[in-house]
């Protein structure tokens, strides 16, 4: 089963179960009270462990309103309900008359707790919509391969002779048979590298091109103003997610809300990074929030399930490669300024408008070459590998039972220090994966090579005054360069023979040939060029910043030893 190769004609894939009131996330919608009612039951009874007494919990609530009521002052957003203040004001007069009122009175804390839970329930919860999602699926492909320079289907292939598929032009790497496979035996946590705001388009659309159920996922409740993406991601399936409410009683709310959907067996995704990379680089560190609740989950399903039936939890990280991305100038200007200490990143919204995001889906197909997405090693909960059964396996080989991870002396035992040292773990193999399955492209080494040869140049100089070098003192032989590319070429076929890395098959041209691809690909959309050639033969760039992000893409591999 594991290692089948589909061609590019063969997707879509068929589905895995053919019945779409079979997909957890069908059942999740059509029995939404009942899971609601699941998280809101764990939510009170663990803020109310958290602050047992009365005193305690009212002022955490105190707490929680001022925080709300600083968000609404300082950082109101469109997609807040119309409502929000009023509702807040609501629960200060009840704050306040609580301490006015006797012991008799209807209202308390746990009264007040109540309300606030059902509040961030009501605007987490998604939904899923057969008919929305069967149209997306039909839609999608026709209308990316028609901007995307591509035929719209191998059945219209011959009309177009030389035109690529779709998926000619995105290639799906990794072991898709046994990922389609464990769909049917466990649930699936799909984790992604994150750079840019088209990556849970792509990732959704992709996942759904390899024939598996529909995915629940969390989205930016900022997203949900733009009247388009809203209307598809309120029926596809996403639950909102906001990032400014840091407040106790929300971060409860939504990682159980997260939780209890896993162990409903609801596909997920994940970004474990939280947001998109903004210095251009592999996530090296993840946010173990929301990754925690499958470890969680799995847990649960030990302490509810006899052994042979527990189901299980299969986490699969997944890399995309862009030649390019949109959002680039931005973010690697919000990471310098980070770094260099300016000022904080603000979270820059490049489309706030359907007609926004429409233009910024155009651009960015309309220009790209093409891209790929890589499946790295499919993991349990602790970070095991997996068989295609679903079988765990330790590092030496060796088959275990899950389970016992969550075992002291023979009893099944919470213990959150253990857990979170579990998602530590499994957020590092995850980030290995991204190291090990992220491929090449020839975008990628050649500003890398590029960028390497000029701090050498400029070796005196620290990243930032290197990045202020005026364009004309920029200037690097071809032969050099070409050179360069040369050597780290050995170097990272030796790294893909002893399975370090992916490269593209276009890594395995002569060097002249990879340069021109690469820089073409790196030019195709940004108004001035991270690499440019010169009238003398040179080379150089009209954004420093811009070459720095995109050399990043192969940081952390230890290659400049080689340049």
């Amino acid at each position: 089963m594991s290692g089948r190769l589909y061609k590019p004609q063969d997707y879509p894939l068929p589905y895995v179960v053919s019945d779409i009131k079979q997909w957890p996330i069908y059942r999740l919608t059509h029995d939404r009270e009942a899971f609601l009612a699941d998280v809101k039951a764990i939510v009170l009874q663990r803020v109310k462990a958290k602050f047992p007494s009365s005193r305690a919990l009212h002022e955490e609530l105190a707490r929680v309103l001022y925080q709300e009521r600083i968000r609404l002052t300082e950082k109101p957003w469109k997609a807040d309900p119309p409502d929000e203040r009023m509702f807040w004001n609501s629960i200060k007069s009840k704050l306040v008359r609580l301490d006015q009122l006797n012991s008799e009175s209807i209202i308390t804390e746990e009264t007040i707790l109540n309300e606030i839970i059902d509040r961030y329930l009501n605007e987490i919860v998604g939904n899923f919509d057969s008919r929305a999602f069967g149209f997306a699926r039909v839609f999608l492909p026709q209308f990316w391969g028609r901007i995307f320079s591509a035929a719209p289907g191998p059945w219209l292939k011959a009309f177009s002779r030389n035109a690529k598929t779709i998926h000619e032009k995105i290639p799906i790497t990794g072991d898709v048979e046994k990922i389609r496979h464990l769909a049917t035996k466990g649930t699936l946590v799909v984790v992604p590298t994150h750079f840019s705001n088209m990556d849970s388009i792509m990732v959704g659309w992709i996942l759904s091109e390899l024939g598996l159920p529909a995915f629940t996922y969390g989205a930016g409740l900022n997203l949900f103003s733009i009247g388009l993406l809203s209307f598809f991601m309120n029926r596809l399936g996403a639950y909102k997610l906001d990032r400014r409410k840091k407040n106790s009683v929300y971060l409860e709310t939504l990682k159980n809300y997260s939780s209890v959907a896993i162990r409903r067996g609801a596909h997920s995704i994940f970004f474990p990074g939280g947001t998109r990379s903004r210095s251009g680089s592999l996530e090296k560190k993840l946010k173990l929030g929301l990754l925690g609740t499958a470890v969680e989950a799995q847990k649960n399903h030990y302490r509810d399930f006899p052994d042979e039936t527990a189901p299980k939890i299969f986490v699969v990280p997944v890399i995309i490669n862009y030649h390019f991305v949109l959002e680039a100038q931005a973010l690697i200007s919000d990471y310098l300024k980070e770094t260099g200490k300016e000022r904080f990143y603000r979270e820059n919204d490049e489309y706030s408008t359907s007609f926004k995001l429409i233009r910024f889906i155009f651009k960015f197909l309309n220009a790209s070459s093409s891209l790929s997405v890589s499946f790295g090693e499919v993991m349990d909960v602790v970070g095991n590998k997996v068989d295609d059964e679903g079988n765990s396996y330790n590092h030496l080989g060796n088959k275990i039972n899950v389970r016992n991870y969550f075992m002291t002396n023979g009893e099944m035992k919470d213990d959150q220090q253990r857990e979170e040292e579990y998602t530590k773990i499994l957020g590092e193999r995850i980030v290995d994966n991204y190291y090990r399955y992220n491929v090449v492209l020839t975008s990628h080494l050649v500003c890398f090579a590029t960028f390497e040869l000029l701090k050498k140049q400029f070796k005196d100089a620290d990243l930032f005054s290197l990045l202020r070098t005026p364009e004309e003192d920029i200037s690097l032989p071809y032969e050099q360069l070409a050179n360069c590319i040369n050597q780290l070429k050995d170097r990272l076929k030796e790294m893909y023979d002893r399975g370090k890395i992916l490269i593209s098959p276009e890594l395995r041209w002569n060097v002249d040939k990879i340069i021109e691809h690469g820089m073409k690909n790196i030019n195709l959309y940004h108004a001035v060029s991270p690499i440019t050639k010169r009238t003398d033969g040179n080379i150089s760039s009209e954004d420093l910043k811009l070459l720095y992000y995109y050399h990043n893409r192969l940081d952390g591999y230890g290659l400049e030893k080689f340049v």
